[in-house]
Parts: C-alpha cells; structure tokens; sequence
C-alpha cells in the first residue's frame, strides 16, 4: 500500500473502532482486531513516511520529554 492508501485504511479503521466502542453491548473481540488493525496501519504508515523500519516493544518507545512535565 502507499501513503495516500494507508491514510484512508487509517481513517476507516478509526472510524469502525470509534462505532465499536460506542455500541452496547461491545463485541470486545471486533474492538480488538479493529485497535490491532489500526495500529498495524499505523506502524507501516510511519515506516513509509520516515523510511525507517519499524520498532516494536516497549523498548522502542522514547521516554517523554521531561521539559513539559511540572514539578513542585
């Protein structure tokens, strides 16, 4: 898929998970292949737009900059 491509699976997928979650009773198991769906869309999207692999795990993640975070 493209960039543009990925955009709009990106946007449905929002949208279907946004609908999901709103409906009672919530069908758990629809609402999690929706937020993995997404968040697979979301990772190949990025890869595309920095050119980069993606990362997986908590150890990928960046720590959050501390220079908006107050302290006492």
């Amino acid at each position: 898929m493209n960039v543009e491509q990925l955009v709009g699976r990106c946007l449905r997928l929002q949208q279907e998970l946004s609908n999901a979650s709103r409906a009672q009773p919530w069908h758990s198991a629809r609402i999690d292949r929706l937020a993995d769906d997404l968040a697979a869309a979301e990772q190949e999207l990025a890869r595309l737009q920095t050119g980069r692999e993606p990362s997986h795990g908590p150890a990928a993640m960046h720590p959050p900059s501390t220079s908006r975070l107050m302290t006492r």
